[in-house]
């Protein structure tokens, strides 16, 4: 199982490992409208642990690299983002 920490809600998540992280909805605070890596409502910045998400597909690279370069140090969409083990620390953006 892989663990999603957030840190705003000091709460760790568990999903099973190679999940997308969808999956974290009604299960912590984040938000989750379109579900396809473009309205950037679950946008987070990963704190640790980023080489334990799979590399941004096409879609959520376009969506990130619409962002304004302070938004977070390693932003990610959780609704397209998919973990393939171990633990990813995040905070929200919004």
């Amino acid at each position: 199982m892989a663990r999603v920490n957030v840190l705003d809600e000091r709460k760790i998540v568990e999903v099973p490992d190679g999940s997308l992280l969808v999956e974290l909805d009604g299960k912590t605070n984040l938000l989750f409208a379109c579900r396809e890596g473009v309205c950037t409502t679950c946008l987070v910045d990963v704190v640790e642990g980023k080489e334990n998400l799979e590399e941004p597909g096409e879609m959520e690279s376009m969506t990130l690299s619409t962002l304004p370069p302070s938004t977070a140090k390693n932003p990610r969409l959780m609704c397209v983002s998919r973990i393939k083990g171990g633990e990813v620390k995040i905070k929200y953006v919004h």
